[in-house]
């Protein structure tokens, strides 16, 4: 907008508007490019979080070279609440999402529901906090959320391989799986809607969309979710963000990581600020701005308290 003459878009591969940068706004592109009105500003109705979902107490993580990125970090998330961790990246909320989710190992404590999650060892890894019912939309979709070469319908599977309804005896039901990769692709808009696509056919933003699909339709009681609309169109933008609030009224916890402040703004009802490992604070979003968070994110306390 700051830079152009003019602005063409496209659409499903045809150029399908050029208009005056002068003549339009944000608004109106995301109309063009998107062909509905698109609603820029999440809307969601005020959170009524119950009890604590998911309990951090103490909690230290070091990266793969054994350097210290999460720091004794105490946090709460609350049924029906969507905390938002903002920071900028390489702060500790990578490792963060990553000893949440499995994929690395931890000391201090997490409980889901009052239960000690282990954070080494034994049922310390993936499969282990799915059973608990912890749903994870990894940072990196293309190297840690899909499988790139394998079908849509294999990707679906994706961690969830064991589930019974995949299974015909000891092997599994491909059919049901397909059925159930063409459920998902319907309702969230996948598009092409094809089981039979390869992860690397599709888009960015649709394969978002396979990978936020197959965890939020797990029903889980604790989403992790990180970075969830990086390099997304803004159509997908707007149906994953309706995805995550209508997943926190069903009264789901969720921590959503991301750096982009206006997303945590918008969506969360809660937000924790991480520098260099440790929570900064916490601000509520109705009375908080960019300015205030930005400050906390540089690890300036006093300015912004």
């Amino acid at each position: 907008m700051n830079i152009t003459d003019t602005v063409s878009v496209m659409r499903r591969g045809e150029m399908t508007a050029t208009v005056k940068t002068s003549e339009t706004n944000p608004a109106h592109l995301a109309e063009l490019m998107v062909g509905r009105k698109v609603l820029l500003q999440v809307d969601k109705v005020p959170a009524k979080p119950g009890a604590p979902v998911l309990e951090i107490e103490n909690l230290s993580v070091r990266d793969d070279d054994g350097v210290e990125r999460v720091k004794g970090i105490n946090l709460q998330v609350r049924a029906g609440e969507i905390l938002g961790i903002a920071g900028v990246a390489g702060n500790g909320q990578s490792e963060l999402l990553e000893v949440l989710g499995g994929m690395r190992s931890g000391t201090g404590s997490i409980r889901m529901k009052g239960v000690e999650l282990p954070l080494s060892g034994a049922g310390s890894h993936g499969q282990a906090r799915r059973a608990a019912h912890i749903a994870h939309v990894p940072e990196d979709r293309q190297s840690e959320g899909l499988i790139m070469d394998f079908y849509a319908w294999e990707n679906v599977a994706f961690g969830y391989h064991r589930d019974p309804m995949y299974q015909s005896g000891m092997l599994m039901n491909n059919a049901a799986l397909r059925a159930d990769t063409e459920a998902k692709m319907k309702k969230f808009d996948v598009r092409p809607p094809d089981p039979w696509l390869t992860a690397k056919n599709f888009s960015g933003g649709n394969q978002q969309k396979i990978v936020v699909a197959r965890e939020i339709e797990r029903n889980p009681e604790l989403l992790l979710i990180g970075q969830p609309t990086r390099g997304v169109d803004i159509g997908a933008i707007e149906f994953i963000h309706k995805q995550i609030v209508a997943l926190r009224d069903q009264g789901k916890a969720i921590l959503l990581v991301s750096v982009e402040l206006e997303e945590i703004l918008s969506l969360a009802d809660r937000i924790a600020v991480m520098f260099d490992g440790h929570i900064m604070g916490e601000r509520l979003p109705h009375e908080t701005d960019e300015k205030e968070l930005g400050l906390l994110m540089a690890g300036v306390v006093g300015e912004a308290a």
